[in-house]
């Protein structure tokens, strides 16, 4: 005579390997060729650093430019927003804003590119403190910017519709009411013969 089989004890679930778990170890291998890879375009730059200073004023000079009139933009809009009585916001004055306002942003990006060209001249001072500290905060200012805008200008979904003017049709449609139907001179004369 056999006897009914127990069922099974569900037993513990298995853990799956997180994310950070799984990639690890790839991770850490990757750390030694990267370091290689890394230490020979640094020593490949040291070597012709007198062609790479033009290369990285031009780059700095571009960036500054973009980053520069992205910031100014950002501003007068926040300008905008504040002061909308003010002369400078109006219609009339916005071509000297702009003209004023890209004069000083072509000179704030030829003076960083300037320093950037001057800062690498001697392969010998570099690495230093002060390359370091200025890339630093050269890499926190769009982050500080973005984060300042978005608390002050207002972002995301709920901003996007704010300008927005209020529907004339609060009906729910998004078209006018379609016209009365007009009678045609043949409908009005057979409506007349049958008055």
């Amino acid at each position: 005579m056999a006897f009914p089989s127990r069922p099974a004890l569900p037993g513990g679930e298995r853990r799956r390997p997180g994310r950070v778990r799984r990639w690890a170890i790839p991770a850490l291998g990757a750390v030694t060729p990267v370091a290689l890879i890394v230490v020979n375009i640094a020593v490949f730059i040291v070597k012709h650093l007198a062609a790479f200073r033009w290369s990285i004023a031009i780059l700095a000079f571009v960036s500054g430019m973009m980053l520069n009139s992205w910031i100014g933009l950002k501003i007068y809009r926040l300008f905008q927003q504040r002061y909308r009585e003010h002369a400078l916001v109006s219609d009339v004055n916005q071509d000297v804003v702009l003209i004023g306002g890209m004069a000083v942003i072509i000179a704030v990006s030829f003076v960083t590119a300037l320093f950037c060209y001057l800062g690498l001249a001697n392969e010998a001072s570099l690495p230093n403190a002060m390359t370091f500290l200025t890339g630093i905060f050269a890499i926190a200012v769009p982050f500080a910017f973005q984060f300042l805008f978005q608390r002050l200008l207002g972002g995301g979904r709920k901003a996007k519709g704010a300008g927005l003017p209020a529907n004339p049709f609060p009906t729910g449609s998004a078209l006018p009411p379609p016209p009365p139907p007009t009678m045609g001179p043949a409908t009005e004369r057979g409506l007349e013969r049958h008055r």
